[in-house]
């Protein structure tokens, strides 16, 4: 009976799954170069943009748009790369204490600090390393109604959109 219930639950879960299409995420700036908006495209036309992050939904007309970049920045790599370093380390480092050791003898809460210290250093060079292969790019606007077009064509070429 519960063969047949897990059996019958797949089939119909399976037969209702989506594709699901990815969007890129992009960074308006400003005419002056601060950042305006960041998130992932929800929709582009002839004059507005929106973009969705885990925060708010904004949208920005391209009369105020000075660039955009793709994908997010270098220091998301170097954040993500500490954090998972440091969480290694610290996992390390409190699987391995022994305060009973004759030669590397510590307690488990040094074995977390100091190699997550190190897990954090190591992880954000990595993060760091990252970023010089992320293939980022700028679209100038500064505005003009002519760039804006050549921009959302690319966007909806892509197939992200």
């Amino acid at each position: 009976m519960i063969l047949l219930t897990a059996l019958i639950t797949s089939i119909s879960v399976n037969a209702q799954t989506e594709t699901i299409k990815h969007n890129i995420y992009l960074r308006v700036y400003n005419l002056e170069g601060n950042k305006i908006s960041k998130g992932a495209l929800v929709f582009i036309n002839d004059s507005l943009i929106e973009l969705k992050n885990s925060i708010k939904q904004s949208r920005v007309s391209f009369n105020d748009i000075g660039f955009i970049r793709t994908k997010k920045s270098a220091s998301n790599n170097v954040v993500i790369g500490a954090v998972s370093g440091a969480t290694l380390g610290a996992v390390v480092g409190v699987s391995t204490a022994d305060p009973d050791d004759w030669i590397f003898s510590y307690t488990k809460g040094e074995g977390a600090l100091v190699l997550g210290g190190i897990g954090a250093l190591g992880g954000s060079a990595i993060g760091g390393i990252t970023s010089l292969f992320k293939k980022s790019k700028t679209y100038i606007i500064n505005g003009d109604v002519e760039k804006w077009r050549i921009f959302k064509e690319k966007i909806v070429k892509s197939g992200f959109y």
